[in-house]
C-alpha cells in the first residue's frame, strides 16, 4: 500500500525531471562540507564559537550575492548555462577550500565559493519549472528536494565517518560530486528555450507587468520567509555544535541523527504532496509548517537526550516539507518569462540572508543565556510568522 502510494506519486513527471533530480542528487550528495562546517570551524581550526558565527555569515552573504547574480545571469543567458559554470566553478574552488585556514582569508574565500555556488538554485528553479506544469509544478519541486535530501542523508552519513581519517575528504568528494553533476546535465539535460508566460491559474495577482520590486505581497512574504529561515537554519549552524558540546556525541553520531531529517523529507515529502496539492490555500500548509517549527525546538527543552534529538529531526523535517515546496509554488505562481528569474533569485536571497544572521543569532544568543534562551526565541519568532502568514492568506483571499 505505501509502496503504490509512493509510485503514484510520481507518475505524470517527465524523464527530464528524473534527470534534473539525479543531478540534484550527484551535486548534494557531496555536501559534507556544508553539513559539517561549524563543526569543522570549531574542531579543527579551533575558531571560538563566536568567531565561527561571523565565519558562517561571510557564506551566507557570498549566498545572498549568488542568489541575485544566478536571478539576474538566469533571465540574461539562460538558466542552462548559468548551472554548468556553478557546478564547474565551484567544484574546482572546493579543492582550494581545504587549504584555507587563516581566519581572514577563509572569510575571503568562502564568500566567493558560495558566490559560485548558490548562483544554481535559481537557474535550476527556473529548469524545473520549465520541464513541469501547472498541475504537478509542486510535486516537482518536491522531487527536487527528495533528491537533495536523500544525498543529504548519505552526505550526513558518510561524511561523519569520513571526517575520522581525515576532513579533506570532504572537499574532496563535494569537489567530485559538483564536477560529475555538471557532466550529467552537459551531457543528457539539454536547455529547454523560455516560452512566452503561460496563463497563470489561481495566481493572487497578474504578473504581466509588476516587478517583484513592487510587488508589495511578495516582499511581505519575503520577510517572512526569512524570518522561518532564519529558525530553521539552526539545523545546520547550532545543532551540531549542540550535540557535540550538551549530548557529546561524536562526528559519527550527528551524521547519523542529522541524517534522520533527510530521510523523514525523503520517504514522505511527495507522496504528502501527491495527496494534498489543491486541496486548501497555498499558506495554510506553509502555516502548518510553522507550528512544526516551534514544536521542534521546544523539545529540547525536555530534559533527555535521544528522545527530543529525535522528535527534533521529525518535526523540523515535516515543517521543512509543508513549507517549502508550497513556498516555491507561490512564487512560481507570481512570475512569468520575464521576471521569473529574479522572483526565485530575490526568494534565493531571503535564504541567503537567513544564512548570515542565522550562524550570528545563534551563537551570540548562546553565548549569553545558553541553548534554552534560543530554543525558546526561535519559538516566539515562529509565532509572528504564524500571523504574518495567516494575515497575508486573509489579505489574498
Amino acid at each position: 500500500m505505501f509502496l503504490s502510494s509512493i509510485t503514484s506519486s510520481f507518475s505524470g513527471l517527465s524523464p527530464r525531471l528524473w534527470l534534473l533530480a539525479l543531478v540534484n542528487f550527484i551535486n548534494r550528495f557531496g555536501a559534507m562540507v556544508l553539513c559539517f562546517l561549524t563543526l569543522y570551524l570549531t574542531n579543527h581550526l579551533h575558531f571560538g564559537l563566536q568567531e565561527a558565527g561571523y565565519v558562517l555569515s561571510c557564506y551566507g552573504l557570498g549566498a545572498i550575492a549568488g542568489s541575485y547574480l544566478g536571478g539576474f545571469l538566469t533571465d540574461k543567458i539562460g538558466y542552462h548555462k548559468v548551472q554548468l559554470f556553478s557546478l564547474i566553478f565551484s567544484g574546482f574552488m572546493l579543492l582550494g577550500l581545504m587549504y584555507v585556514e587563516n581566519y581572514y582569508s577563509l572569510c575571503i574565500s568562502l564568500f566567493c565559493y558560495n558566490l559560485i555556488s548558490e548562483s544554481f538554485r535559481p537557474a535550476n528553479a527556473i529548469a524545473i519549472k520549465m520541464n513541469s506544469h501547472e498541475g504537478n509544478r509542486t510535486r516537482a519541486y518536491s522531487l527536487m528536494r527528495t533528491a537533495f535530501n536523500l544525498a543529504i542523508t548519505f552526505a550526513l552519513s558518510l561524511g561523519g565517518f569520513l571526517i575520522l581519517w581525515g576532513w579533506h575528504l570532504i572537499f574532496v568528494a563535494d569537489a567530485i560530486t559538483c564536477l560529475a553533476a555538471a557532466a550529467v546535465l552537459f551531457f543528457l539535460v539539454p536547455e529547454i528555450k523560455m516560452e512566452k508566460p503561460e496563463k497563470q491559474v489561481d495566481s493572487p495577482i497578474s504578473t504581466e507587468t509588476i516587478s517583484p520590486y513592487k510587488d508589495k505581497d511578495f516582499l511581505l512574504f519575503l520577510t517572512f520567509t526569512l524570518l522561518n529561515a532564519i529558525v530553521f537554519m539552526q539545523i545546520i549552524w547550532t545543532i551540531p555544535p549542540f550535540f557535540k558540546d550538551i549530548y557529546h556525541w561524536n562526528e559519527g553520531t550527528i551524521g547519523l541523527v542529522c541524517a534522520l531529517n533527510g530521510f523523514v523529507v525523503m520517504l514522505v515529502e511527495v507522496p504528502l504532496i501527491f495527496r494534498i496539492e489543491g486541496k486548501k490555500p497555498i499558506l495554510t500548509w506553509v502555516r502548518l509548517g510553522i507550528v512544526c517549527y516551534a514544536l521542534s525546538y521546544l523539545f529540547f527543552l525536555l530534559p533527555f537526550t535521544y528522545l527530543p534529538a529525535i522528535l527534533y529531526m521529525i518535526f523540523i523535517s515535516f515543517g521543512e516539507i509543508w513549507i517549502m515546496p508550497f513556498s516555491t509554488t507561490w512564487i512560481v505562481k507570481r512570475g512569468n518569462a520575464q521576471t521569473l528569474g529574479k522572483y526565485m533569485g530575490m526568494y534565493g536571497i531571503a535564504y541567503s540572508l537567513a544564512n548570515t544572521i542565522a550562524p550570528i543569532y545563534g551563537t551570540q544568543i548562546i553565548s549569553r543565556w545558553g541553548y534554552s534562551t534560543l530554543w525558546l526565541s526561535l519559538a516566539v519568532i515562529c509565532g509572528v510568522v504564524w500571523g504574518g502568514f495567516y494575515y497575508l492568506q486573509q489579505k489574498n483571499r
